[in-house]
């Protein structure tokens, strides 16, 4: 009688255990509209000339992401309840989202920029961690290595060192492009996807001609199209079913 009574505890302390944790499905659909605001956040504090638009939806994403950790702190998604520190994590784009908006009302927009971009790794961490292929880390991903050979690009000083920039890291970004086909969450807006995969490598392929053939000043103006076709595919926002 004692070992069924234990046995129907730990039954039951399991199913409590399991309750408490929430569909990740519900997750993505409560996160989307703050991680919009986020995102725009973000492209508007990469230079100081749109500050009362980037303070507008920078408060527009604190007031969304509280809701978010009203509503999950206490109730992680399934992947997510496991995960170390996990109600500190969840809380902490709140934290950085204030600290960001005083940094703006003194006028350091740039460095307001910079502090978001801790909430990108955060909860880019957080998906690695549970073991989530999305294809906005996918993204992230790319735009690292997209930042690394345009700074080597703009710091080239003539036809020899640009061609060089190609023959060192433009393999690597073009199979960082090629891996966005790798995510898992691609089933909804794979139509959408195609696309901008298929824009985006055409764009890679010229850019990468131009520094091979070591034309700086095309290679300075083919940069915002290398950066609007990652924004293309890290802008995508797949929704899983239940």
């Amino acid at each position: 009688m004692y070992f069924r009574l234990l046995i129907m505890a730990c039954l039951s302390t399991f199913a409590s255990q399991a309750s408490i944790a929430s569909e990740y499905a519900d997750f993505l659909r409560d996160l989307a509209g703050p991680y919009a605001h986020y995102r725009q956040s973000l492209m508007l504090t990469s230079n100081a000339d749109n500050i009362d638009k980037a303070t507008q939806s920078l408060s527009q994403f604190s007031i969304g992401w509280k809701g978010i950790v009203d509503k999950y702190a206490g109730d992680p998604p399934k992947p997510f309840a496991t995960i170390p520190g996990y109600t500190d994590k969840i809380g902490r784009p709140l934290t950085v989202s204030q600290e960001a908006q005083a940094l703006m009302a003194a006028g350091k927009v740039i460095e307001a920029h910079a502090l978001l971009e801790e909430i990108r790794y955060l909860l880019w961490g957080m998906r690695v961690q549970a073991g989530i292929n999305s294809v906005a880390d996918k993204a992230n991903d790319f735009h690292e290595a997209m930042e690394i050979i345009l700074d080597h690009a703009a710091a080239a000083k003539n036809a020899e060192e640009l061609a060089a920039v190609e023959t060192r890291y433009g393999a690597w970004v073009a199979i960082k492009w090629e891996e966005h086909a790798l995510a898992t969450d691609l089933g909804s807006v794979r139509k959408e996807f195609d696309v901008a995969l298929s824009d985006g490598r055409k764009t890679i392929a010229d850019y990468r001609a131009v520094l091979r053939n070591g034309n700086l000043e095309a290679a300075k103006k083919m940069a915002g199209p290398i950066k609007n076709a990652y924004k293309k595919l890290w802008a995508i926002d797949p929704k899983i079913q239940k």
